[in-house]
């Protein structure tokens, strides 16, 4: 079984970043972060092409969610960054874990991992 250790994301949006919607990409999963961000790059020009507006990002996996139920929550920020992050869909487990990951429109991007 391969390590997963990143997915990206991809949005597109129109003009007032009201109507956005998820864009396939181009892997299901990386083993690691930087083979996503090496893909990143020409993701984003693909979807620029027919989109106003379009942002990504590489999202860092804990191993240990492969096995739970996990939503993918996103938005787009009015300041065009993308906030992303990996909520853990169990209400029986005493330790939730999330991945969480920020990217601003200057092409910034913040990771961490917090236990609550």
């Amino acid at each position: 079984m391969e390590h997963i250790a990143a997915f990206m994301l991809l949005i597109a949006c129109g003009d007032d970043l009201q109507s956005c919607r998820e864009y396939p990409a181009p892997a299901v999963a990386y083993e690691t972060v930087e083979q996503c961000r090496a893909e990143l790059t020409p993701a984003l020009r693909s979807i620029s092409a027919s989109q106003t507006k379009s942002f990504g990002n590489c999202v860092e996996i804990d191993p240990a969610l492969f096995y739970e139920d996990v939503e993918i929550v996103w938005d787009v920020t009015r300041e065009g960054g993308l906030e992303v992050s990996l909520e853990v869909i169990n209400p029986h487990m005493a330790v939730q874990s999330v991945a969480h990951a920020d990217i601003t429109a200057s092409g910034s991007q913040e990771t961490g991992r917090e236990l609550n």
